[in-house]
C-alpha cells in the first residue's frame, strides 16, 4: 500500500474511484488524440519508423499498436466495420486472415 505524503488525508473509496475514474477517462481522451495524430501523420506521408521515433518506441511497435487503424477511411464499398481490429473485423480489413493450407479438411 502507498502512504500518503506526509500531511495530506487519505481520500474516502468514493473520492479516490471517482479520482481513478476521471484520470482513466483523461487517458482515453489522450490516447484517441495520439491515434488522431497518427493518422495524421500516416495520411501526412509519415513512415512507420518516422511515428516510432516521435513515440519512443520502434517502428514495429508502431505499426503493431496502430497499423490496424483504417489509413483515410476503409476502402472497401459499403464497409460497415466500426474498428478494423484483427481479432473480430467482420469486413477481414484487420490484416491478414490466417489461411488454412491446401487439402486440409
Amino acid at each position: 500500500m502507498i502512504e500518503p505524503a506526509i500531511g495530506l488525508s487519505v481520500p474516502t473509496v468514493d473520492t479516490a474511484l471517482q479520482n481513478l475514474d476521471r484520470a482513466y477517462a483523461e487517458l482515453r481522451a489522450a490516447q484517441d488524440r495520439l491515434g488522431d495524430a497518427v493518422l495524421t501523420a500516416r495520411s501526412a506521408g509519415a513512415t512507420w519508423a518516422q511515428i516510432g521515433d516521435a513515440t519512443g518506441m520502434s517502428r514495429q511497435a508502431a505499426h503493431e499498436r496502430w497499423g490496424h487503424l483504417p489509413r483515410g477511411g476503409c476502402r472497401r464499398a459499403g464497409c460497415d466495420c466500426p474498428h478494423h481490429l484483427p481479432h473480430d473485423c467482420p469486413c477481414g480489413h484487420a490484416g491478414r486472415r490466417r489461411r488454412e493450407p491446401s487439402g486440409a479438411p
